[in-house]
């Protein structure tokens, strides 16, 4: 017999590390991150490094995520989600503020982490019905590589959910929850980038301030008005009744009270630098408000506005009182959406490409009938009811939603400033 020498044993080979994005995870390399109790194979590890960047180790290959490899995202994903870290608090839609000890488990990082963009990957996995895998891309918004404060993330569209169900899923706000995260959903369409109107309203969303409620404390019936206004915004009473009710109680009041008022409106933070970068950008701007035209008006022209529609208060015939009754149409919620599409329309703006923001509501019906409503630092009911929301210290992250990061937003402002 002959005899076959046995066959020599294959050299060593050093691992290969592979630089991939986050659609490493529906090449099936980012199994059971979080929340499963399946146990990983054997020559599976994941490492955690600082909470910055993750490695699995499969077999002969590790895969590295840093976010400074991360790619643009590509049209072809249907759906789009900006995630904004809220600090260590978030709103919920059933109401009030939460701090982190209620939201947060040990150890979470304060930005958005790689682990919480690749359980995002996995939640949204998960609503495959029936199952499959595709491609996921992130990049980060803010410039931020090793911290980043916002990120946007493009995947595909489950296909048993419309955007409307996947926006109010649990599992969206359980993760939101987890990670002191709020999700923004859009599609990722042509008109995702380019809107061309923008339309806000006044009180709480372009200023601080209540108008109505400053208005009333120069005539002493803070408190009274102050209650109703709140009803109205959460959508306790009918806001065209609870208007007439409030302006009642203003009777009395100086003629001139809107040029006092000037002195002590201060805008919301972020709001001058978003209508100068879109404006740039060639949008038509309109403030439709349920408070008053003067104060309207004097907000279109600090911040370059095109438009500004809102509530007119009869003075009396000698123009040193206010009366307490209204002239002309209400703004109310219907109307709010009737100017928006008749703005639209006069601009030849498709409603898609219309983005829509404010607080209150009797701002939801111009929301829904927006290509993007956005309910910024809102109430919690209309919260709940809104395409889209988001609590922020600036609106200027409006312009995150719109898919300019950082350094676009930066050259939109200079560009503005020297034109």
């Amino acid at each position: 017999m002959s005899q076959t020498s046995s066959p020599a044993a294959p050299a060593a080979r050093r691992p290969t590390t592979i630089r991939v994005n986050s659609s490493a995870y529906f090449q099936g390399q980012l199994k059971n991150i979080q929340g499963s109790t399946t146990t990983l194979p054997e020559d599976e590890v994941v490492v955690t490094e600082d909470g910055k960047t993750i490695r699995i180790t499969h077999s002969e290959h590790t895969y590295r995520i840093p976010h400074e490899s991360s790619v643009a995202v590509p049209s072809a994903a249907g759906l789009v989600a900006t995630l904004f870290y809220t600090g260590g608090k978030y709103r919920d839609v059933a109401g009030g503020c939460h701090d982190d000890k209620e939201v947060v488990g040990v150890g979470r990082e304060e930005y958005v982490s790689d682990l919480a963009i690749f359980e995002f990957i996995q939640t949204i996995d998960a609503l495959m019905v029936p199952y499959q895998k595709s491609r996921a891309y992130h990049r980060v918004l803010d410039g931020n590589s090793e911290s980043p404060k916002v990120v946007e993330i493009a995947f595909a569209m489950p296909q048993m959910l419309d955007l409307s169900d996947l926006r109010r899923h649990e599992d969206i706000w359980g993760f939101e929850r987890k990670w002191g995260v709020e999700v923004v959903l859009q599609r990722n369409d042509v008109f995702r980038r380019y809107k061309r109107l923008a339309v806000f309203d006044m009180d709480s969303t372009l200023i601080e301030q209540e108008v109505i409620d400053e208005i009333a404390r120069f005539v002493g019936v803070e408190d009274e008005v102050s209650a109703i206004t709140a009803r109205a915004m959460n959508g306790e009473i009918d806001f065209a009744e609870s208007l007439r009710q409030r302006v009642g109680l203003l009777k009395g009041a100086p003629a001139n009270v809107f040029d006092e008022l000037k002195s002590v409106i201060t805008f919301t933070p972020g709001a001058r630098e978003l209508c100068k970068a879109l404006k740039v950008l060639g949008y038509k701007l309109a403030v439709l408000s349920g408070g008053f035209l003067p104060l309207a008006n004097y907000i279109k022209a600090e911040l370059g506005l095109d438009y500004a529609y809102a509530n007119q208060l009869v003075v009396n015939d000698n123009e040193t009182e206010l009366t307490g009754e209204l002239a002309g149409d209400i703004v109310h919620a219907e109307r709010k959406a009737l100017l928006l599409q008749q703005i639209a329309e006069e601009n030849g703006v498709p409603l898609p490409q219309v983005v829509a923001v404010g607080d209150g509501a009797n701002d939801l019906k111009m929301l829904h009938k927006s290509g993007l409503g956005i309910a910024f630092n809102a109430k919690p009911t209309v919260q709940a009811e809104a395409p889209c929301r988001v609590n922020s210290k600036t609106l200027q992250d409006v312009l995150y939603i719109l898919g300019l990061s950082k350094d676009e937003q930066l050259q939109l402002c200079r560009e503005e400033g020297s034109a």
